[in-house]
C-alpha cells in the first residue's frame, strides 16, 4: 500500500483501488489528482464525468458504480466509516457486481409460471417471509413460501445513464432464483429464474444506459 499526499488516504495499485474517510474521498473526486496505476486514474476520471450510474441495494451495504466508456470505479463501505474507490474495466464491473449480490447457481424451480403480488404487499412478503397475505391460491403460496423460508437475499441494481433507466432485481432463496418485475394493475410479477439468465441481464444492463458497443 502506498500514502497518497491527500489527508488520510492510502492507495492500493494491485487493487486499484483508494480508500480513507468519506470527506477526503469527496475531496479527491472534486479534485484532479490521479494518484496510483493507469486503471484507477481512468476510474477517477470516469467517476468524475460518468455516463452510468449504478445501484445495488437489498444488501448489508448497498454499493454504488460509476463508469465510463473504458473504466468503472465501484464505491465500497468500510469499516468503521471508510469507503473505497476501486477502479475496473466495464468487463471487470460485471464481475464486482455478480460478487457484490453473491449470485451463485441455483436448483431450478417448478412450475416456472409467474407468480403475481399485489406490489402493495411486495414489502410484507419479503420482511416478514410469509406468503399467507398475498391473495395467492394454495398451491402458490406453497411454492412461494418455500422459497421465503429459504430466501437468501432481495436485491435490485438500478442503472442510469444516457437518459435511459433500467433495473433489475432479484428474490435469491436456496431452493431457486425469481426475478421481480412490475405487472399490469399494480402487481409484480415474480417469474422463477436461473443464475445464467440473470447473469445475461447484467451483463445487458450497461447498454441500457448508453454504454453499449
Amino acid at each position: 500500500n502506498e500514502g497518497c499526499p491527500m489527508s488520510g488516504l492510502v492507495v492500493d495499485p494491485e487493487r486499484a483501488e483508494v480508500r480513507g474517510p468519506p470527506q477526503a474521498v469527496r475531496e479527491l473526486l472534486d479534485g484532479s489528482e490521479e494518484p496510483g496505476p493507469p486503471l484507477l486514474a481512468a476510474g477517477l476520471r470516469a467517476a468524475r464525468s460518468p455516463l452510468a450510474r449504478f445501484r445495488v441495494t437489498g444488501l448489508p451495504e448497498p454499493v454504488e458504480a460509476l463508469a465510463g466508456s473504458d473504466a468503472a470505479v465501484v464505491v465500497l463501505q468500510l469499516e468503521a466509516g471508510h469507503v473505497a474507490l476501486r477502479a475496473c474495466t466495464p468487463s471487470g464491473l460485471l464481475g464486482l457486481l455478480v460478487r457484490a449480490v453473491g449470485l451463485c447457481p441455483r436448483p431450478r424451480v417448478e412450475p416456472r409460471e409467474p407468480i403475481l403480488v399485489g406490489a402493495d404487499r411486495m414489502a410484507a412478503i419479503v420482511n416478514d417471509r410469509t406468503a399467507a397475505q398475498a391473495g395467492l391460491d394454495e398451491a402458490q403460496e406453497r411454492l412461494l413460501q418455500g422459497h421465503l423460508d429459504a430466501l437468501v437475499a432481495h436485491w435490485r441494481i438500478e442503472a442510469h445513464g444516457g437518459g435511459e433507466g433500467w433495473y433489475l432485481e432479484v428474490l435469491d432463496s436456496e431452493r431457486g432464483l425469481w426475478t421481480v418485475e412490475d405487472a399490469p394493475d399494480r402487481r409484480l410479477a415474480l417469474t422463477p429464474t436461473g443464475a445464467t439468465a440473470v447473469l445475461d441481464e447484467l451483463a445487458a444492463l450497461p447498454g441500457h444506459v448508453g454504454l453499449g458497443p
